[in-house]
């Protein structure tokens, strides 16, 4: 039969918002659904299993469908909390305690932490037969594209299934503007511009973070680059801008150390690629003033976000080693290598690792 023949999967757009493709059955959430959905969770899905790298995310977003679901999550006879690794050894009792009617006829919550052993078989038999009387919420860590339970419920319109990936310049903006206006507050984009290279990697971090700063802040009305600088400044001891100018300064000796150093102190992946992507960024729009007849230091003056005084010297010397051809292409690389830490979260140090070193060698050549 010729590709023209073969029978197409039909998809349509649902009441609810999602969108479900008919034969596969899918039904993962995309970012505006997730949102309408941690608000207001669909009665005709009765099972939610949210997962992924960033467990700062999948906590946030679990205790929202929790909360949305059960007005006391305090409540022993609406809550049942349910560790995953237990329930492994016994699967019979998610649908035991699922089919359990309330005492007062009110909704139950069924909340399971997936643990190191897999419980495939105790949710299995509930997106066959879903209970009616209760809601079952599955908070799971990063899981494989073919783990079981990953692929069970993707494939169930009676599921709704979350994940959690780490945020992106635009997600870690908008937790900006939603913390700085719930403490009553604005913030300076170049502060801004700032503090989206301390974040990332982790939600509930990066929300601790910007809320440490919003304190800190706290009666004065708007936050300044000085005020990120002051309260941000233990962040700069991470060293992520040492990685950055490591890169962009054709350091691949220091560069690897650096990365090294990282990764033992737990510095976020994708903290590192938004730095990278904003300094090449920044490098490249000197460059094109430098090209139009700026000297360098004056280039730097206008660099946003501001370089700090310490690594001005740094900063400088790169404008001196690069051009905005090569500058374009290692943008164009930075980005496509971040998203891909996004789909392969599994090997994301190994493709941060590679692009910068990458990136190493060209300022090298360029040096040289």
């Amino acid at each position: 039969m010729p590709p023209s023949r073969w029978p197409k999967r039909s998809s349509r757009r649902w009441r609810d918002g999602t969108s479900r493709v008919h034969g596969d059955a899918v039904t993962v959430l995309k970012s505006a659904e997730i949102d309408r959905f941690l608000k207001n969770p669909d009665s005709g899905r009765a099972i939610a299993l949210v997962y992924g790298p960033d467990s700062g995310l999948v906590s946030e977003r679990a205790r929202a469908i929790a909360k949305a679901t059960v007005p006391d999550l305090d409540d022993p006879f609406s809550v049942i909390r349910l560790d995953g690794d237990v329930l492994a050894a016994d699967p019979v009792r998610l649908a035991d305690e699922a089919n359990t009617m309330a005492l007062f006829g009110a909704r139950r919550l069924i909340w399971v932490r997936a643990g190191e052993k897999p419980i495939a078989a105790a949710v299995t038999p509930l997106l066959a037969d879903p209970p009616t009387g209760a809601f079952v919420l599955i908070e799971a860590g990063d899981l494989k594209k073919n783990a079981a339970l990953r692929v069970e419920t993707e494939r169930s319109a009676k599921a709704a299934v979350i994940p959690c990936y780490s945020d992106g310049e635009a997600d870690l903006k908008r937790l900006i503007a939603e913390e700085t206006a719930a403490a009553g507050l604005t913030m300076e984009p170049p502060a801004i511009a700032a503090l989206l290279t301390f974040l990332g990697g982790d939600r509930a971090a990066s929300r601790a973070e910007i809320q440490k700063i919003c304190l800190y802040a706290h009666g004065q009305g708007h936050i300044t680059l000085a005020d990120i600088e002051a309260v941000a400044g233990d962040s700069l001891a991470l060293g992520v801008d040492e990685i950055v100018d490591a890169a962009a300064s054709g350091d691949p000796t220091a560069l690897d150390r650096l990365l090294l150093r990282a990764a033992a102190s737990g510095v976020a992946v994708p903290q590192i690629m938004i730095a990278m992507g904003r300094h090449l960024s920044a490098l490249h729009k000197a460059r094109v003033a430098i090209e139009k007849g700026a000297s360098i230091s004056a280039a730097a003056d206008r660099f946003e976000p501001p370089v700090f005084f310490r690594r001005r010297p740094v900063v400088e010397r790169q404008l001196g080693l690069w051009n905005t051809g090569r500058l374009e292409r290692v943008m164009a690389r930075v980005a496509e290598a971040t998203f891909e830490t996004r789909i392969k979260a599994v090997l994301a140090e190994a493709i941060v690792s590679r692009t910068l070193m990458a990136i190493a060698m060209i300022a090298r050549a360029g040096r040289n």
